[in-house]
């Protein structure tokens, strides 16, 4: 497992098995998934965020537009959009049980290792202990579908 320190802590990943699993995974868009209006909406605006959000995602391997339980927290409040959304990845926290929320621009993550049963109904039947779950919080422009 690859190692990434984030603040104090170092979380292990395994980097090269979630970037194969999330290969096969539809996009939050897509009818696959889910497809309601909030998870379009977050699809197309989550890729147009800073390449500093953007990259905390991919150091863990997380494809930000695939797997997450998405909602629209504040639907377009002045013309911006507040989404809460939970991911998951293959991997654990050294040492703690979850890191207090990081802020990167107009995000806020938060990671916790997963220590409820498989399966899941919040987790892809392909995915194995250990999981994190990476939450973020994150305010965007509002796009039109």
């Amino acid at each position: 497992m690859e190692e990434i320190k984030i603040n104090d802590y170092v979380v292990k990943v395994d980097k090269e098995k979630i970037l194969e699993l999330y290969i096969t995974l539809p996009k939050v868009s897509e009818k696959a998934h889910c497809g309601c209006e909030d998870c379009q909406l977050y699809a197309k605006q989550i890729q147009l965020t800073s390449p500093e959000i953007l990259n905390f995602f991919k150091q863990f391997g997380v494809d930000p537009t695939k797997e997450a339980e998405v909602w629209r927290a504040i639907p377009n409040k002045d013309g911006y959009d507040t989404y809460s959304a939970d991911y998951h990845f293959i991997g654990f926290i050294e040492g703690t049980d979850d890191i207090d929320w990081i802020h990167i621009g107009e995000a806020s993550f938060g990671l916790a290792n997963h220590d409820g049963d498989l399966p899941s109904p919040m987790i892809p039947r392909t995915f194995s202990k250990p999981i994190v779950e990476l939450a973020v919080r994150i305010t965007m422009p509002n796009l039109e579908i």
